[in-house]
């Protein structure tokens, strides 16, 4: 302002006022573009600035080139400013577009009306470069990936897959590729697909959407999933490939190879995972425990062996299973393609004790069946899976038996509506030399054969059991020490109607601990009597007539003139001592087969008659009332009990009355216990006395 007012006023200035001069800045001093990737663009800001009140002219901007290969061709300078005003400031634009892999170095030069820097020199520098791609395929077996990689020529092996799986194979272990840049510049990644004839058998784990960018250093996997499409067609071929920026590789191809896996079988287990006895037996033995089920997942070469770690005993219910768990659909019972949803289960019986039905299988087409065996042996049951193609079988053994030293069975199949009775005599109840001594003793023992009167039977059997008993107080089968462990048990009480029509479990089974316990086994070889008593007959049949004469022509229970070899005529009635005579029927005679089991043992130490006789041996019953007398076992007496060198006791005798050369029974002993009323009735009289006798006395 002073200035103005002096000039307005004709002041003549003095000579000593200076002029003020142009001074020019240029920052930065230097521009180093590092390295740009060929074909991009990175600009940098140049500023010049006037120090002084006075502009600043500036008379050229030049680049010079440098030593570098690249010079300064790469390097591309904005509007050039002509002037900066005082005090001001002015920017240029200087952008570096690398075209070679070189070093660019150049100095910008700038001339202005500076007297004391009149130029100045700015040095610039900048390389070229590029991204370098490096694609590697990856199976990693700490990972469990199953496949097989080779870095180069990249290539991935899936192996065989099948054509389907029941869980897919969890990412974590598929084999894959990893993309990296190995470069010093940012990399785009334009292009990853999969290509080829067979590229719908090949897929990404997850979805790879392009373009992507990776900075130097920087990598990315992409996991692959091979799943064959067909079941015809066994190998499948395809390539990855990999585009990008890299100019030396901007295409790279990963070879991709899988095969189908041929269907394989379904793994199949199975348990015997419980045993339920009837009501009055206790509860059920579980099985089906982890622990029992861990060694049963792989079945043994010849099948599964329970008969040692299942114990069933005669009447119950047995349960198999075939899923180890019932969750997981990977287990054991599957199928390796798709688990659990296609599989189809068969269940059946291969192999039962001899002379044994077959007994029902409830759930015979699932993963879980049941049976109730009775006949005391060794079962064989087998199991068949199926996924459609292919099919598994595996057996498993299991044994039916009463672990006790003396164990009798009676089995009469094929006779429904027939009753027949299994007796089993004590030692002690025996009082003659009557081979039918002992028969119906029932609850009158005198004191001197081990036990008050009316109190002890010395007769077991199912009428004894289930009728008499009961209605007697104070009764028992007290056959040895106070206690009930050594005391008969009638397991097994059958009245001839199986409930399973023709051919049913018709079984009864009666079973002893310590036999030796019986008052007259002291020193000697006691002797235990079986009998088989024809009680009842319901069969509904109408049966051809036939004439029984009391003579030698045709007795009650003989063949007469009936027609078939196997019936016998059965008189209208056997009155109370009367053999029976006069008008009766044909019927077929049942055809008892007794098996004694000693010491726990699932095989018999004796059937009567003999199984595998060629032809088959068999004794028949004729009539209602008649008894057949099976066996004698002679058991040793206490005495020997542990008398054997070895610790062990002599083995039981067992007599078969009637018994010829060869093992055939050709003479059976046979007698009449009981009467028949009047009218056709095939059944002996309840407990009652007639004339003074009671009905189960012995009779002609």
């Amino acid at each position: 302002m002073l200035s103005l007012v002096l000039a307005a006023a004709g002041c003549r200035c003095q000579g000593n006022v200076m002029a003020v001069k142009p001074s020019l800045t240029v920052a930065p001093a230097s521009i180093d573009f590092g390295q740009v990737k060929n074909g991009d663009r990175q600009a940098r800001t140049l500023t010049f600035e006037s120090r002084t009140q006075t502009q600043v002219n500036i008379s050229s901007i030049v680049l010079e080139p440098g030593t570098a290969p690249g010079g300064v061709e790469g390097f591309i300078l904005g509007t050039k400013p002509a002037s900066v005003d005082a005090f001001g400031k002015v920017t240029m634009p200087i952008t570096f577009a690398p075209t070679q892999l070189v070093q660019y170095q150049a100095t910008l030069i700038v001339n202005s009306n500076d007297a004391d820097k009149p130029v100045v020199r700015v040095p610039l520098v900048g390389e070229g470069a590029k991204p370098i791609i490096s694609v590697s395929p990856v199976c990693e077996r700490s990972q469990q990936c199953t496949g097989t990689v080779v870095v180069m020529p990249p290539s991935i092996d899936f192996g065989m897959e099948p054509l389907a799986r029941p869980v897919m194979v969890p990412s974590s272990q598929l084999p894959g590729v990893v993309i990296t840049n190995d470069g010093p510049v940012p990399m785009s990644v334009t292009k990853v697909a999969i290509e080829g004839a067979d590229a719908a058998a090949f897929t990404f784990a997850r979805t790879e959407a392009t373009p992507w960018e990776l900075m130097p250093g920087e990598g990315r996997t992409s996991q692959l999933r091979f799943k064959p499409t067909s079941a015809s067609q066994m190998s499948y071929q395809a390539q990855l490939i990999v585009e990008s920026e890299d100019p030396d590789r901007p295409r790279v191809v990963v070879e991709l190879r899988g095969a189908l896996l041929p269907n394989q079988p379904p793994r199949v287990c199975f348990n015997l995972t419980r045993v339920t006895p009837p009501p009055e037996g206790g509860g059920p033995r579980d099985y089906a425990s982890q622990a029992l089920w861990m060694p049963l997942l792989t079945p043994p070469a010849g099948g599964y062996d329970f008969t040692l770690t299942r114990d069933v005993r005669p009447g119950e219910l047995v349960q198999f299973g075939a899923l180890s768990d019932a969750v997981d659909a990977s287990a054991c019972t599957t199928d390796p393609e798709t688990g659990r949803t296609s599989l189809t289960y068969a269940w059946r019986l291969v192999s039962v004790p001899m002379g044994a039905r077959v007994p029902a299988l409830s759930g015979a087409t699932s993963s879980q069946i049941q049976l109730r065996p009775v006949v005391t042996g060794d079962y064989v049951v087998e199991l068949t899976v199926s996924d459609g193609v292919a099919s598994t079988v595996v057996t498993g053994r299991f044994a039916c038996a009463i672990k006790q030293d003396l164990v009798v069975q009676l089995e009469w199949t094929g006779f429904d509506g027939v009753d027949l009775d299994l007796h089993l005599v004590r030692p002690s109840a025996v009082t003659s030399a009557d081979p039918f001594s002992g028969a119906f003793q029932f609850f009158d023992a005198p004191q001197s054969d081990g036990g008050a009167a009316t109190q002890t039977s010395g007769d077991i059997n199912g009428y004894a059991a289930r009728t008499i008993q009961p209605t007697i107080a104070g009764s028992n089968f007290n056959w040895g020490d106070p206690s009930a462990l050594d005391d008969p048990r009638l397991n097994l009480d059958n009245t001839g109607m199986s409930g399973s029509g023709a051919g049913g479990d018709l079984i009864e089974n009666i079973s002893l601990n310590n036999p030796e316990n019986d008052a007259r086994c002291g020193t000697t070889p006691c002797s235990y009597k079986v009998f088989v008593h024809y009680f009842r007959d319901e069969r509904m049949a109408m049966p051809l007539a036939c004439t029984v004469d009391g003579g030698t022509g045709c007795r009650d229970g003989e063949r007469c003139s009936c027609a078939a070899p196997d019936q016998r005529c059965v008189a209208e009635s056997g009155p109370i001592g009367d053999a029976g005579i006069g008008t009766g029927k044909c019927f077929q005679a049942p055809q008892p087969v007794v098996r004694i089991f000693v010491k726990g043992a699932r095989t018999p130490a004796q059937v009567i008659p003999l199984e595998g006789l060629v032809p088959p041996d068999s004794v028949s019953l004729g009539a209602p009332c008649q008894m057949l007398a099976v066996a004698e076992i002679a058991w040793p007496p206490r005495s020997a009990i542990g008398s054997l060198p070895d610790g062990g006791t002599p083995p039981p005798q067992i007599v078969i009355p009637g018994q010829g050369a060869g093992g055939r029974i050709v003479n059976a002993v046979i007698g009449r216990f009981g009467y028949r009323q009047m009218g056709g009735s095939l059944r002996c009289s309840p407990d009652l006395m007639i004339n003074g006798s009671s009905w189960y006395g012995q009779n002609p």
